[in-house]
């Protein structure tokens, strides 16, 4: 598509960014990264253009007990003279990577975030945010769960679990109880985009990944909810792996069938 192309045209503006390698540290070991031609910005993370306003970033780590690595992704839309940041990585190190390849981009600057969970991978990155002045946002319900697990905690979006809030461009809404009781989705409908994150899984993936914290009884319904609300979708971010056909309905199935 056209802005993917307009984005490979950019590259040049990552100043030294390293250049793609067939094998390498901090490869997933499962699943993908989230689009093809995305441009790799550390050993860890990559960024890519999706739509004219709404950039994903892929990043990596090696899970507990396992012995690979494993995606994870976020996204940045921009919005006039700012930007927003969803789930900026696994850590401080990664936020910052991320941060920093987007300012290199010489895009509007990021002044403020979304985490869309309570889990790591969408909170760990706060702490960096913090320090560099951009506050991170997400459900009420994600700061008490990060606190209890000693996590990173967002600030509160006041009334999200009642009705849909809107920082700048981006709706933020709560479906309902899914992955988590507290995972929340950003609509970008300008570009007609929806960040699912963990919620939501890739057309890729075989089940329903960590359901440590899930209400699998409730997730159809909240599938449903989401299909409904956000018809005119154009492309559907998943918390992991690739952005393609149609994962709400993949995730209704899967999660129908309790797997």
């Amino acid at each position: 598509m056209c802005t993917r192309c307009a984005f490979i045209a950019g590259v040049a503006a990552f100043a030294g960014a390293p250049v793609l390698a067939s094998a390498r540290t901090g490869d997933p070991a499962s699943l993908e990264i989230a689009m093809p031609g995305m441009q790799r910005v550390s050993d860890t993370v990559w960024l890519g253009q999706l739509t004219p306003n709404v950039w994903v970033h892929t990043f990596t780590k090696i899970l507990d007990g396992d012995t690979g690595y494993f995606p994870a992704n976020g996204a940045i839309v921009v919005d006039g003279a700012q930007a927003l940041a969803i789930d900026p990585g696994w850590n401080s190190g990664q936020a910052a990577e991320i941060l920093d390849a987007w300012k290199r981009l010489r895009k509007p600057p990021i002044t403020r975030a979304i985490a869309t969970h309570f889990h790591s991978d969408r909170t760990g990155g706060i702490p960096l945010l913090r320090s560099r002045g951009i506050p991170a946002f997400g459900n009420p319900l994600s700061v008490g769960l990060a606190i209890d697990n000693e996590l990173p905690a967002p600030k509160p979006l006041h009334d999200v679990q009642k009705k849909p809030a809107t920082l700048g461009n981006v709706e933020i809404f709560y479906p309902g109880e899914g992955h988590t009781i507290d995972n929340i989705v950003a609509w970008v409908p300008s570009d007609r985009v929806l960040f699912g994150g963990c919620l939501v899984k890739s057309t890729t993936s075989s089940n329903l990944g960590f359901v440590g914290d899930a209400r699998i009884g409730a997730w159809p319904e909240t599938m449903r909810a989401l299909a409904m609300r956000y018809p005119r979708r154009l492309h559907v971010i998943p918390g992991h792996g690739t952005v393609s056909g149609d994962s709400i309905a993949h995730t209704l199935e899967l999660a129908l069938k309790g797997k």
